[in-house]
């Protein structure tokens, strides 16, 4: 059934208890054991409430995961662009960056903007909460 809905395009969540359907958790897209027994082996997805509460959870958390690697691949992205833009002016003027320099700018400069940029959405997320509940 499974790779029947799968084969038309749709994606398939399964949960159960692993009793007799390891083989539907392992082949659908998100297969959720709802007991601590050997199906936590099975699937992907162990869930130790008996009920398919979990699921809405599953998902915020797939979302956030996917977010999150998004947001870290574009960083790395704008990094490496950033550095190799500066080394190639730094090039065309025939001169480069030291080690130390190299260091400088990885520890304080990349980490500090890391931080702040952190902070700088949990502040506007807490912002947007309050005048959400409000």
């Amino acid at each position: 059934m499974i790779e029947a809905l799968q084969s038309v395009g749709y994606f398939v969540a399964m949960c159960g208890d692993g009793a007799n359907d390891c083989g539907a958790l392992k082949v659908a897209h998100a297969g959720i054991a709802l007991s601590q027994a050997e199906a936590s082996v099975a699937s992907p997805f162990t869930s130790g409430v008996q009920n398919i509460s979990c699921v809405p959870r599953l998902i915020r958390e797939g979302r956030c995961a996917l977010a999150t690697s998004f947001g870290t691949f574009k960083f790395m992205m704008g990094y490496s662009l950033t550095q190799f833009t500066s080394i190639i002016l730094l090039y065309s003027v025939k001169s480069s960056l030291s080690d130390m320099q190299f260091l400088y700018i990885d520890l304080f400069l990349i980490t500090s903007l890391g931080v702040t940029c952190k902070f700088l959405i949990y502040l506007l997320l807490v912002i947007y909460h309050i005048q959400s509940s409000t």
